[in-house]
């Protein structure tokens, strides 16, 4: 009975310390941030991440332990036959996730979830940031890793499991104790059960990560993964009305920026466009030459933040002025996303062509569908450029994406609604041509692409400016999200969100302006309609900047909780923990009640939509 025991417990306390090793890892991977860390906080992750880790060591152990008290009858050893194939198994699964999580940490700046699943449609975009060598030894380095676990737990339980003999008196021992591991597995007997928020203790948001165990939080994400079962309802109807009433226009009267409210529109959304890299939004100088010079020619706003922080939730933002929940995207729901107004399809009943520019595949995170439901008339994408085009990992270059727009535009082209996605700026940072700055880092790497990128615009404009329809052209450059490059920028600073919306062009009637109201990025739909005296009311969520009554907000969501701000204050909201983490100044009531009143009017929006 005693070695059936002794199974059991070394088993479970097998898996606790994997977790916890793992956690040591975690932090050693990012020193220079765990370094920031009191000697309490470190250990505080250990604590608090104790319920997480024995938890999830509990849910795998709780099957071979199930096994191991029904042979207590039989004299049959499957119990040494059932450990090792399960225990492999589980180690793979495990240590798979665990290294994608230690990789993906630095990129997107919390515990890996259920995000992946969504970009697993197409594996060869979703491993295009990253490099082949990456990829293989990533892959190897899961098996090594597995094989090293594995020889551990061999030589631990090898003699144990083979020396198990029939034993009736332990399974009236191993019962209860197993079915004591589904209280652990739960996290106790009382009402509510165990959650990711258990594993939250500190106003640092990494110390409150690393307490975090990936497979647990794998596993937790993929049970909440319908984000309409969320529950963001906070007040009721009317008092949501009363909060967010401050925060809408006066008036709907508009200043104008263009000759005419028909003008042809080139969209550019421009693959993590931070305000960092463009000086004239306090950026580096030199980074982006060609936009900053562009400035001058036009009316840049440089106070925008984006809605979120993926390319899916950027487009989403700038076409339908749609922001997402926190840690999902709208283009997940093609019932929802059909429900949308889009800028496309007004402007198709105004009698333009709508057309879509992007070098990379749409088959990834459901682009192809939602483009569809937006009404463009033409779609290009890899597949519409030669194979010698293709040179990219994420397909053709920007530049020849450009010139491919450039060529479906003849001189007499007009009442036209261009969109195009760049994406030379995406990791991994390929670019076809010499790099300007040194440096084999990833900040570096970003830099040179954004470089590259501002090089094939400015060639860009260049061309488009000796066409016959560019003095009735409206150019818009936006980005589809901001970046932690350069500097790092935490996934809750809004330096993160901050990106410049720039309008050029010969259509505007302006130039060398700047617009310093804060905005967000849903916000470019509503003002662009206003410009073109088209009603924007079904855009719940898109302002009109250049309203003489606007009132200056913005929102942004990540995975787990919101930023909303008014000028001179942000307040962060974690959603796990559903509490206000971090105030740019002293914590106003009215200004907390607006942030979680609007989360539960987008919720409320987006549930109805979605029936």
């Amino acid at each position: 009975m005693n070695k059936r025991i002794s199974v059991f417990l070394l088993y479970l306390v097998y898996w606790y310390l994997l977790f916890v090793i793992a956690r040591v890892i975690f932090l050693l991977t990012y020193f220079y941030k765990a370094s920031q860390l009191s000697i309490s906080e470190i250990i505080n992750t250990f604590l608090y991440g104790f319920k997480l880790d024995i938890a999830i060591a509990a849910y795998i152990a709780v099957l071979p332990s199930l096994v191991l008290t029904i042979t207590s009858f039989s004299r049959v050893r499957f119990s040494k036959y059932f450990y090792p194939i399960y225990t492999i198994t589980a180690l793979f699964f495990s240590i798979t996730i665990i290294s994608g999580d230690l990789f993906m940490y630095k990129h997107w700046g919390f515990r890996i979830d259920a995000t992946p699943l969504f970009y697993m449609t197409n594996l060869k975009a979703m491993t295009a940031s990253v490099s082949t060598f990456t990829v293989v030894g990533g892959i190897l380095a899961v098996l090594v890793i597995t094989g090293l676990l594995y020889f551990v737990f061999y030589k631990l339980f090898n003699t144990k499991l083979d020396t198990l003999q029939k034993n009736n008196k332990a399974f009236f021992v191993l019962l209860p104790l197993t079915l004591l591991m589904i209280i652990v597995m739960r996290g106790g007997i009382g009402i509510a059960s165990l959650t990711t928020s258990s594993a939250y203790f500190s106003k640092n948001q990494f110390a409150n990560h690393a307490a975090i165990n990936p497979i647990w939080n794998v596993g937790f994400s993929l049970s909440e993964s319908d984000d309409l079962n969320r529950n963001y309802k906070f007040y009721n109807d009317a008092d949501v009305q009363k909060l967010l009433a401050p925060l809408q226009s006066i008036n709907e009267s508009t200043v104008s920026l263009i000759r005419n409210n028909r003008p042809n529109i080139i969209l550019i959304i421009t693959e993590s466009l931070t305000a960092k890299a463009l000086e004239a939004t306090g950026g580096k100088p030199g980074i982006m030459p060609e936009l900053n010079k562009l400035v001058k020619e036009g009316v840049l706003f440089d106070q925008v933040y984006a809605a979120s922080d993926r390319t899916d939730k950027g487009i989403a933002a700038v076409l339908a002025g749609y922001p997402s929940l926190p840690g999902t995207s709208p283009l997940k729901y093609q019932k929802f996303t059909g429900k949308l107004a889009f800028i496309p399809k007004k402007l198709n009943a105004e009698g333009y062509k709508s057309e879509f520019y992007y070098g990379g595949t749409l088959v990834f995170a459901n682009y192809q569908s939602f483009l569809v439901q937006a009404g463009f008339d033409k779609i290009v994408s890899d597949k519409d450029f030669p194979p010698a085009d293709l040179k990219s990992k994420w397909g053709a270059f920007d530049h020849l994406v450009f010139d491919r727009l450039i060529k479906d535009t003849p001189d007499n082209d007009t009442r036209f609604f261009k969109t195009i996605l760049t994406l030379t700026s995406h990791e991994p940072f390929e670019t076809p041509v010499e790099t300007v700055f040194k440096g084999d880092d990833d900040d570096t790497k970003f830099l040179n692409s954004l470089h590259y990128t501002d090089s094939s615009i400015g060639d860009f404009i260049r061309e488009a400016k000796t066409r016959k329809w560019w003095d009735n052209t409206l150019v818009i450059i936006i980005a589809d999200h901001g970046s932690s490059r350069p500097g790092n920028s935490e996934i809750t600073d809004k330096t993160k969100y901050h990106i410049p919306m720039l309008w050029l062009g010969g259509a505007l009637n302006v130039n060398d302006s700047v617009i310093s109201s804060m905005a967000s990025q849903t916000d470019l739909a509503a003002t662009l309609l206003a410009q073109l005296q088209l009603n924007a009311d079904d855009l719940k969520f898109s302002k009109n900047i250049l309203a003489t009554g606007y009132i200056p907000t913005s929102f942004f969501t990540f995975s787990g909780g919101f930023g909303f701000q008014k000028p001179g204050n942000l307040l962060v909201y974690n959603t796990i923990t559903n509490t206000y983490s971090e105030s740019a100044t002293e914590h106003d009531s009215v200004s907390e009640k607006q942030g979680k009143a609007y989360l539960q009017s987008l919720y409320m929006d987006f549930f109805s939509k979605n029936k």
